[in-house]
């Protein structure tokens, strides 16, 4: 039957239909969804349960809390009018009120929300523990890492032909899906060897790295169903061949990391939001449970439904039947989420199917604005349909023509305004003459202004805003309101509240706005600021806890005391370096009276925290740094002090959390120097309610509306692309048979795909384009959530390919064009500048002022790091791997490579185990399980360590510490034994080996560190023995007798060390 346009107000007196609504911004989309929502309930009357059989989905948080709010409200007032003509008045108001009560457990939901309610209703039925979690961004990367380190061992080992039997410890699930790439990589062994050292010379493992993260991150079910092109002909014949192997390769390799990622988390229910899509096409794929879900939704509501991608498309589809009716609802002008996943295609494609489909589709359009003046309107349709959406100008090629025709503004997009401008009507003026609703405000070069750089654009940009501001305030306009749900208007002053800075992002210009509007005394609030861990207040706390864990490093000492914590002056530091004998940090303790008080507490609060932080949680370090500093009342000192002391407030709130976030305090640190890669929302003392002007970015801004708007950024580059190590994967749009493809670009690569006449590579143009006008998108965006007032800033240079190509700045009935050197303000106070700074170096010698990067010594030593091993437990203690390195290249060996992480894939798990193990029993368990080799538990060292007795102790992972000095150094040995046995004075210990134990340099070397660790154990009694137990296969444990003169041992080692 296919679509059929229709007049949608009129239709939806009846739900049971299946619809598709295109709504253009501002034109009443939530409004209608509550409308259709709330004739399903009529419709249903007296079914008051009709709420569990409607499923209404959209993207964010507020949008479903906006709908339910809205539905919740119109069923209150339901409640208190009359019924229809024959209706009992009484059993009407009845079921509104139950309908009210039952919506409480209604499907209003974010798609991850609907995603975790489906998993957890049917945990038993597909084995998942209901408690499961939702993992940070930074533990997702963490077990990306991970998992594409696995991943990138078991190819390296495999190209050694060396063996992968520690994935034997895997789930049997992982274990047997990895296997079975292992095998294909078998079964083409000179294919593979090929293509890996082609792989590890032309493309680098740290490129390969880069990819298998964001395979696994974004594209991991894709990637799993993706074809490999089996003839892809480029103009590089030779190249052509060996492209063909890498993908093969690429998709081989990234379903091994992806087994791994999955084994670490979706195995542990641990869900990132993908994995809560791809888990429910998992229970959807049980035709019991989808059949039952098929008859649960009656009604299949989806909003912002051109924010949806492909995995959801999937699901809305699996869910839909001849028997239930679908309403999706969105506005494919408005998509600009493709950067987290969200793909317009979409849209047009369901378009397509429903035009195919047979059934029939009712396709409404909502075309009356319901939020802007007719200027703004007006303008808005003539920039869509001129600029923006214009086919004329795109500049591509062979693009599918289902989505170029979506693509183009028609008469459906077209909007007008729900009512006309008053004829008297006030308009405020930048320059004295310009009286439109849209006005340009242009920045050129002049003598006083230069616009050589970012820098400089961005500082004019801001100030020329400053100024626009500053001159509107006060200014009357006739602001649109509504009142009574009528559209009216209200004449009064321009206030801080009105007056909205939109822009693609932030993230050059943060610094520069608070700076200049600051000097101009504008109130402001930057919504969703992502500098939090930026900020010079929490970047002095992490400098802190990066010294508590080695202040003997004399970067971080540095920088801990020259922070806003401790407050060191440039002429103090040149002390330290003049009189320095060792590390700074035992210089200062030598000196410590050439210095103030202040200084001096704040260097005994990091001794005092140097030698605490094994025995307290970082949230406490955390707090007794902030305030044994008296960090709030230095803080009150600074320049924007409410803003900074709010910040570490917000810290010390979220301290608690850092208790978690790693398994050992050197973990967290190397967390909190990561961190600035992660978003995290400032602290604000203003908020969105404030007489202040808002900041945002577009994304930011979706959904909400301003009176004035402030379009900045335009100045910058259309399309956003990272040159620096430029690699990437990406993956063609479905085919009509819904196959899809991958393939793998660089700088060179693409240089030949430019040359080359495939088909494959013009289905690619598809993206392309879908990437070129995201930027089209966001315009259209931003420009359409102004009500009153619209001003883009037009930073103009000689740069092309720029946001302001979309603005022509020619004369029409829209639009005033204003220079901006015409906008006069009355002089504005600046702020009192800082004091004269040009003395700060008097008398300090240059040399003084070093890069103290690499001034830093080993304190803290293990035997495992002597040896060049590292097991589990000490890897958590081990502060001394925290800035450690793996370089990986062409000629490598792979016990090197690995050696920090062998015991940690092999033998961890069976460590854990042995170490919990009580009794003889437990041994026999494992035995009986295959963990442990049959006769284990008959060796006599074993059955001595497992027989608890009255009068013999028994220590499982004894955490052993010890101060040592060494040529005036101080040292702290510290080890980790796994058992140990004390008995009648006498101590013996037990380390389990996940080796064949027949290497002599290795029994070498573990023979060291059993002295080692005889020698931290003899100030608990006389040292007899140490035993070394192979636990891969049955064999003789290796005895070692203690060595007195083991100091001397140590000694020599700490002297190579130095």
């Amino acid at each position: 039957m296919g679509i059929k346009k229709v007049d949608i107000y009129k239709e939806i007196d009846n739900p049971n239909r299946n619809f598709f609504i295109s709504a253009s911004a501002g034109t009443g989309k939530t409004y209608l969804l509550t409308q259709y929502y709330l004739k399903i309930l009529e419709t249903n009357f007296p079914n008051s349960d009709i709420v569990d059989n409607i499923l209404a989905v959209t993207f964010t948080n507020k949008a479903a809390a906006e709908m339910k709010n809205r539905i919740m409200d119109s069923v209150s007032k339901k409640s208190t009018k009359k019924p229809p003509s024959g209706y009992n008045e009484f059993e009407w108001s009845r079921y509104w009120n139950e309908i009210k009560i039952n919506l409480s457990r209604s499907w209003i939901r974010t798609i991850d929300s609907f995603c975790s309610r489906i998993i957890r209703e049917n945990n038993i039925a597909i084995g998942v523990d209901p408690n499961f979690i939702i993992i940070s961004d930074f533990q997702k990367k963490r077990e990306i890492d991970k998992a594409v380190y696995s991943a990138l061992r078991v190819i390296l080992e495999l190209y050694e032909e060396k063996d992968t039997d520690w994935i034997n410890f895997l789930p049997t699930k992982r274990k047997e899906n990895i296997e079975n790439q292992i095998k294909q990589i078998i079964a083409e062994k000179d294919r593979f060897k090929v293509t890996f050292k082609h792989i590890l010379k032309e493309i680098g493992l740290k490129q390969l790295n880069k990819v298998l993260n964001k395979i696994i991150s974004d594209w991991r079910l894709e990637m799993s169903r993706a074809n490999v092109v089996e003839d892809f002909q480029l103009s590089d014949q030779t190249f052509s061949e060996i492209y063909q192997d890498i993908l093969w390769l690429l998709k081989i390799l990234s379903l091994i990391a992806c087994e791994f990622f999955l084994g670490q988390t979706v195995d542990l229910f641990m869900y990132d939001f993908k994995a809560l899509s791809e888990k429910v096409l998992e229970v959807f794929e049980d035709p019991f449970l989808l059949k039952k879900y098929q008859d649960k939704f009656k009604y299949i509501i989806v909003d912002e439904f051109q924010d949806t991608n492909y995995l959801q498309k999937e699901i809305f589809d699996k869910l839909h039947t001849n028997d239930n009716y679908f309403f999706y609802v969105g506005d494919r002008k408005q998509s600009i989420y493709r950067f987290r996943g969200a793909d317009v295609s979409v849209f047009s494609k369901t378009l397509l199917d429903s035009e195919k489909s047979s059934e029939e589709v009712l396709l409404g359009e909502l075309t009356i604005n319901r939020r802007s003046h007719k200027g703004i309107i007006d303008y808005a349709n003539f920039i869509s349909e001129n600029a923006l959406f214009n086919k004329d100008n795109i500049n591509l090629e062979d693009i599918d023509p289902l989505l170029l025709n979506t693509f183009i503004f028609n008469s459906g997009d077209k909007f007008s305004s729900e009512i006309p401008p008053k004829e008297d009507e006030i308009v405020p003026s930048l320059s004295g003459t310009d009286k439109k609703r849209i006005k340009y405000v242009t920045v050129y070069e002049d003598e006083y202004i230069k616009l050589n750089n970012v820098d400089d654009r961005i500082y004019h940009e801001v100030e020329t805003i400053a100024k626009v501001i500053k001159k509107l305030l006060g200014q009357e306009i006739d602001f649109l309101m509504r009142k009574n749900g009528e559209l009216c208007y209200e004449r009064r002053k321009i206030e801080p509240k009105d007056i909205a800075i939109l822009t693609r992002d932030l993230k050059n210009s943060e610094g520069t706005i608070r700076e200049v509007f600051s000097k101009y005394n504008i109130p402001f609030y930057i919504s969703g600021s992502k500098t939090f861990y930026n900020r010079p207040e929490i970047q002095a706390i992490f400098a802190a806890i990066s010294c508590v864990q080695n202040p003997y490093n004399d970067y971080e000492f540095v920088r801990y005391m020259m922070s806003l914590l401790v407050g060191m002056s440039f002429q103090d530091l040149s002390k330290l370096v003049q009189y320095r004998e060792g590390s700074l940090f035992e210089t200062f303790e030598k000196i410590k009276d050439m210095f103030s008080d202040g200084i001096v507490n704040s260097y005994e609060v990091l001794k005092k925290y140097k030698d605490l932080k094994y025995y307290l949680t970082p949230s406490a370090i955390f707090k007794g740094i902030i305030n044994e500093n008296n960090y709030f009342l230095k803080l009150s000192l600074t320049k924007d002090p409410e803003v900074a002391i709010s910040n570490v407030k917000k810290l010390m709130n979220d301290a608690e959390n850092y208790n978690n976030i790693a398994n050992s305090f050197s973990e967290l640190v190397r967390y909190l120097k990561s961190a600035t890669s992660f978003s995290e929302e400032e602290a604000s003392i203003e908020d969105e309610t404030s007489n202040s002007v808002k900041v945002m970015t577009i994304h930011k801004a979706k959904g909400l509306e301003f009176p004035i708007v402030i379009l900045m950024g335009l100045h910058r580059n259309i399309q956003v692309t990272d040159t620096h190590d430029y690699i990437d994967v990406e993956f063609s749009l479905p085919d009509l048979n819904g196959n899809r493809y991958y393939i793998l670009k660089n700088k060179k690569i693409e240089k030949i795909f430019q040359e080359s006449d495939n088909w494959l590579l013009k289905w690619y143009k598809n993206n392309d384009f879908l990437e070129l006008t995201e930027a089209n998108r966001l315009i259209y965006v931003g420009i359409t959530r102004a009500k009153d007032l619209l001003i883009p800033i037009l930073v103009l240079g000689d740069g092309k390919g720029t946001l302001n190509t979309f603005f022509k700045i020619e004369k029409n009935d829209h639009i005033d064009i204003i220079d901006s050197r015409d906008i006069e303000i009355e002089n504005t106070e600046e702020l009192t500048s800082d004091e004269d700074n040009e003395n700060i170096f008097k008398e300090v010698p240059q040399e003084n002022l070093k890069d103290f990067r690499n001034l830093a010594y080993k304190q803290y030593i293990a035997p495992t790091y002597l040896i060049h091993e590292v097991k589990p437990s000490e890897l958590q203690v081990t502060e001394d791997l925290e800035d450690s390195q793996i370089n990986l290249s062409l000629t490598f060996e792979i016990d090197k490579l690995f050696s920090e992480q062998n015991l940690l894939k092999k033998g961890s798990e069976l460590h854990k185990k042995l170490c919990s193990a009580q009794n003889l029993s437990h041994i026999r368990n494992m035995i009986e399980l295959g963990e442990l080799p049959r006769g284990f538990d008959k060796l006599e060292i074993i059955r001595k360590a497992f027989s608890p007795e009255p009068n013999k102790i028994i220590k499982n992972e004894w955490r052993l510490m010890k101060r040592t000095k060494y040529q005036d150094r101080e040292y702290m040995l510290f080890g980790i034994p796994d058992k140990v046995i004390i008995q009648d004075g006498e101590i013996e210990i037990l380390d389990f080996k996940f080796s064949d134990l027949n290497d002599p340099k290795k029994i070498n070397d573990y023979n060291f560190q059993i002295q080692f660790y005889m020698y931290l154990l003899k100030d608990f009694g006389k040292p007899k023995a140490g035993y070394i137990v192979g636990i891969k296969k049955i064999l003789e444990p290796i005895k070692i007798e203690y060595d007195y003169n083991f100091e001397e041992i140590l000694s020599k080692t700490l002297k190579e060390l130095n």
